[in-house]
């Protein structure tokens, strides 16, 4: 027997405060008509970005657990390569053949070869056939839509308060833990070196962030640094090295999470390993203070 649905559509990269929106209204329509919640998540190949892209905000793994977390009952992963160039309406008429009786998506929503498919031309499906469709209104913050673009902008400038409002959740990479050359631990401050993976993802600003991540069922807060180690060995590739705070154990092969709670400085390069470590204790200092402040707001938030 042929699943019904009710669909939303879209890359939903970040699953943002906007898109979280068309999910809900998903799941609302579904639970009110006894049908199957879905998201159709488009997953892009990477000619379709323009120039100079920074890279996409979550892995795509990563970007399925979210939206399965908004409610949304199951979700489907389609190649833009398999269906960009489908007429508008031959795509729309494969969905409900396949069980779509709604549609929910945002008003700037373009679909089908040479994005020619719109919500005028969905309406008038709806109008013809079997098939609701609801158009829900663009998400704001300070008078502005919410964008998948506009949160690529903030992490790359290292604005991590108006990332994670503009996200609905703290934003976090995660990555497993390798072993490198362990000279944090030799200056006494050992860290972690995280491996994201090898999807194009956006790089935050070089630079030092208090972070925060669950270790064996525990919280455990500490200093990113992102960056190229200008002071030491100078890498050509960006590194992401944590110093968790209060924590003694081996994470070589595990896998972390890190939720991205503030940033403290850009990336420095300093004269001598003592400059460096001089450093790394004024921003221990900093990020200590920091948590101290905003702990009880970080403990209501979880």
């Amino acid at each position: 027997m042929l699943d019904m649905y009710v669909a939303c559509i879209g890359n939903f990269d970040g699953v943002h405060l906007g898109h979280r929106a068309i999910m809900q209204k998903t799941v609302n329509i579904a639970a009110n008509l006894d049908l199957q919640s879905t998201a159709i998540s488009i997953v892009y190949p990477w000619g379709y970005y323009f120039p100079n892209f920074p890279g996409i905000i979550y892995p795509v793994a990563q970007r399925l657990e979210l939206i399965l977390a908004t409610g949304i009952e199951r979700v489907l992963t389609v190649n833009m390569s398999e269906i960009r160039y489908l007429e508008p309406e031959d795509y729309i008429s494969r969905l409900m053949s396949e069980g779509m009786r709604a549609i929910v998506v945002g008003s700037d929503f373009t679909f089908g070869n040479g994005a020619k498919g719109n919500i005028e031309l969905l309406e008038r499906i709806s109008k013809e056939g079997d098939l609701r469709v609801e158009i829900v209104p663009d998400a704001l913050y300070d008078g502005r839509r919410i964008s998948s673009s506009w949160i690529r902008e903030s992490i790359a400038k290292g604005d991590i308060g108006l990332t994670n409002s503009l996200l609905g959740k703290r934003y976090s990479i995660r990555g497993k833990v390798y072993k490198d050359k362990q000279l944090g631990a030799k200056i006494g401050f050992p860290t972690a070196n995280i491996h994201r993976g090898d999807e194009r993802l956006v790089i935050p600003r070089s630079g030092v962030y208090i972070i925060m991540s669950t270790i064996d069922s525990r919280d455990y807060f500490g200093l990113l640094n992102v960056g190229f180690r200008p002071t030491v060995n100078t890498s050509e590739e960006v590194k992401y090295e944590v110093y968790f705070f209060d924590y003694s154990g081996n994470l070589y092969n595990r896998n972390l999470e890190l939720e991205f709670l503030e940033f403290i400085r850009p990336e420095l390069k300093f004269d001598s390993l003592g400059e460096l470590i001089e450093q790394i204790k004024h921003d221990e200092r900093v990020a200590r203070r920091w948590l101290e402040i905003h702990l009880n707001m970080l403990k209501k938030e979880r």
